[in-house]
């Protein structure tokens, strides 16, 4: 079906009228974070998965530095953080650290020649930083150079752009769209054609632009937002199981990997301590349960995770084992203490 904008946009304007209450959409949290460097982060990881684990990945990145994730009113920037601090920070950890421990995921940029988005994001970041770009203030007075903006896309996974327009979504920019897979499938389905990513921001304008003399207050930003919140999340039932568990680090990666979404939190020292004991209640009836090596060595790293947490070493640990079986014995002879006899 050939293209004709205007007609495009006239469609497009009246299945958003009637789906969206335009007069009160509202952008999401992600539109007010605290800092840069956490526009970028989102930027980069979000691009091609369920937005959850990208969630996922700011949190990490904050609960590691002991940073603030939103800011509503992006006011008091004194001390904020800054891009020089995210490659500072990237820098000294290494990309593997940083993909394992930091950001806690391993996902790549593509599945094919993709760099770790981990790695990804300290590229870019060097980028901004030598185009002189630091903060909020500064990407709203001057923005990037369009040599910054070439080498950002040339980083690999990074050729569309879209990363790069969401980035400036992020930090504010009301002018763009970031039409990603469910933002086209909305177009597709309720206009009928098949537009690239620069047709789609083309057409968002286009059709903002007819909505605003009803709708002041919309931008592209917004308008795309909620078309990518109801397709994402608002289209369909999904079915969620909630668990509230210690898990082991590994599993969110692999549940996003299998196509599903979960939401993790990161625990307090305190609330850490006590899951790892129900953790330890939890192997322990597995192990009565089905009394397979699996269940032993799940019941071997919990306590572990146990002794970490109560600031023991492993060295340790083994040392008190072995010193108690040196005075005590171990448990090979099969001993059932019956009765004790005092004289």
């Amino acid at each position: 079906m050939a293209f004709d904008f205007k007609m495009d946009a006239e469609r497009l304007a009246s299945a958003c009228e009637r789906i969206f209450p335009l007069e009160s959409l509202t952008l999401g949290p992600s539109y007010y974070y605290d800092s840069l460097p956490l526009c970028l982060i989102d930027a980069v990881f979000s691009i091609g998965v369920k937005y959850s684990s990208t969630q996922n990945v700011v949190k990490h990145y904050c609960s590691y530095y002991g940073l603030r994730e939103y800011n509503t009113d992006r006011v008091n920037t004194r001390n904020r953080h800054c891009i020089s601090d995210i490659v500072s920070n990237l820098e000294s950890a290494g990309i593997e650290k940083s993909a394992n421990e930091i950001f806690c995921n391993l996902q790549r940029t593509s599945t094919k020649n993709g760099i770790l988005k981990a790695e990804a994001v300290l590229r870019i970041a060097r980028i901004i930083r030598s185009d002189g770009v630091e903060t909020f203030e500064d990407i709203h007075s001057r923005g990037l150079s369009r040599a910054a903006e070439a080498a950002i896309k040339q980083v690999p996974g990074q050729k569309s752009g879209l990363a790069l327009s969401y980035f400036y979504m992020l930090a504010g920019d009301d002018t763009l769209a970031k039409p990603d897979r469910h933002v086209l499938r909305f177009i597709t389905e309720h206009v009928g054609i098949n537009p690239s990513i620069q047709q789609a921001q083309a057409l968002l304008t286009d059709t903002v632009n007819r909505l605003k003399v009803n709708y002041p207050q919309l931008s592209v930003r917004l308008l795309d937002y909620s078309i990518w919140d109801y397709m994402a999340r608002g289209t369909r039932k999904q079915k969620t199981i909630s668990y509230h568990k210690l898990v082991r680090d590994r599993i969110p990666e692999i549940i996003e990997a299998s196509g599903k979404t979960c939401i993790v939190e990161t625990l307090s020292d305190e609330d850490y301590l006590r899951m790892v004991d129900a953790k330890l209640d939890e192997e322990l009836a597995e192990y009565h349960k089905d009394q397979n090596i699996e269940e032993l060595a799940d019941i071997i790293e919990v306590i572990y995770a146990a002794a970490k947490a109560r600031g023991y070493t492993l060295e340790q640990l083994e040392t008190v084992r072995t010193e108690k079986a040196a005075k005590r014995g171990a448990f090979e002879k099969k001993f059932l203490l019956k009765e004790v006899i005092e004289k």
